[in-house]
């Protein structure tokens, strides 16, 4: 991760000088820690190998500047991932949360509203976040959506090394103006910010 990372800040850095000024440094170790004391489960190693590379951008104020992931997402602190997380989780699914804490879903099942044990750590501009799935199974760790409206269902990624990995690479095929496969587009840099099609 890593080296995606360095390789990714890099092109950033070259290309899109005004969304890389935009991306915090490492995230406070006392903020992950109280997060991870809310959240009370697991919280994969690649989301901490992750937050200990940067802690997003400010989401309330950044606006085509900060949107790193594709989609449209902005990237959460690591405090803004806990505010989201204590808003959405007082409206837990009835058919995976249960009172004791548990959950009846596996990891990369649909569930509406919510689900306690869905982390924040992307938000949409309409108002959708991109999550990690901590609940148990074979998917654990996995990323999910969420709008108000459908709930919970899963995302194009399977991890966060995925999304990061998707947009190394495709900002290195921008770079070099390689040609692409059928339907795929190439990101939108203008005036030194990144935007996704």
């Amino acid at each position: 991760m890593k080296e995606t990372w360095r390789r990714m800040m890099a092109l950033l850095s070259e290309h899109a000088p005004v969304t890389a000024r935009e991306i915090r440094p490492p995230a406070p170790a006392a903020h992950v820690e109280r997060l991870r004391d809310r959240v009370g489960l697991e919280l994969p190693p690649e989301l901490l190998a992750w937050w200990a590379l940067m802690d997003g951008v400010d989401d309330q104020r950044v606006r085509g500047a900060g949107y790193l992931i594709p989609k449209g997402y902005l990237p959460l602190s690591v405090a803004r991932a806990e505010d989201e997380y204590a808003r959405q989780s007082q409206y837990p699914d009835p058919d995976c949360c249960t009172a004791e804490g548990t959950h009846r879903k596996q990891a990369g099942q649909d569930g509406f509203p919510f689900c306690a044990a869905i982390l924040p750590i992307g938000r949409a501009i309409d108002g959708g976040l991109l999550c990690v799935d901590l609940r148990p199974g074979e998917y654990h760790g996995c990323v999910m959506e969420w709008y108000a409206s459908d709930g919970i269902y899963p995302s194009d990624w399977a991890s966060v090394t995925e999304i990061l990995d998707e947009i190394a690479e495709r900002l290195d095929n921008y770079v070099h103006d390689r040609e692409l496969p059928y339907r795929e587009r190439h990101p939108d840099i203008s005036e030194g910010e990144l935007s996704w099609p």
